[in-house]
């Protein structure tokens, strides 16, 4: 028995550095993304501190249902609070479009949302139906201030102060100097 426990002692040990190795370059990604601003870096330590990737998982079948829910909202005026076709805002469209197809447990704050799910940090590893989250879009004690979902290439649909619900691009190079790939802070996977 012991013998057998010292054989996998290294694979143990391998995985494990492997977790805190990959673990720790995606939180220096995140840190990096907030450009030394402590008060985002602030904002962020304490936004960890209350736990990320919480483990999550809707059926991939469902994604398809989510998005069509989501762009029946399209034009929708954006409004803190909202969560009707009279006024929505950006976490009020995710929570709505989940919860019309049968996800009432997940949360309805944006910051909230953004502790489930595998974390990706990347924008060309997104893939569609991951939210994508974004910080410091306006002034407030939180980090994740807006959330969309992806819609594949290169596209998300999200409730925004100027233009309500709409599908947007977030390498627009053309909307304020690459307003969104400058406050992408992450996506996450949560149909699996």
């Amino acid at each position: 028995m012991k013998k057998s426990l010292l054989k996998k002692l290294p694979v143990l040990i391998f995985s494990i550095l492997l977790f805190i190795i990959f673990y720790d370059s995606n939180d220096r990604i995140l840190e990096n993304k907030l450009n030394s601003n402590n008060e985002l870096l602030k904002k962020y330590q304490e936004f960890k501190n209350k736990g990320i990737e919480k483990d999550i998982s809707f059926p991939k079948a469902l994604i398809e249902s989510v998005i069509d829910t989501a762009k029946t909202y399209i034009g929708t005026l954006n409004k803190i609070g909202g969560i009707s076709h009279d006024s929505i805002d950006a976490s009020g469209l995710i929570h709505i479009s989940l919860k019309k197809n049968g996800i009432t447990e997940f949360p309805r704050i944006a910051q909230e949302m953004a502790r489930y799910g595998k974390i990706i940090t990347e924008i060309e590893d997104l893939e569609k139906g991951d939210l994508v989250f974004y910080f410091d879009t306006y002034k407030t004690e939180r980090l994740v201030t807006s959330v969309g979902i992806y819609l594949g290439d290169n596209k998300f649909i999200s409730s925004t102060s100027k233009k309500g619900v709409s599908i947007d691009q977030i390498d627009n190079p053309s909307f304020k100097d690459n307003y969104w790939i400058n406050h992408f802070f992450y996506g996450t996977r949560i149909f699996e």
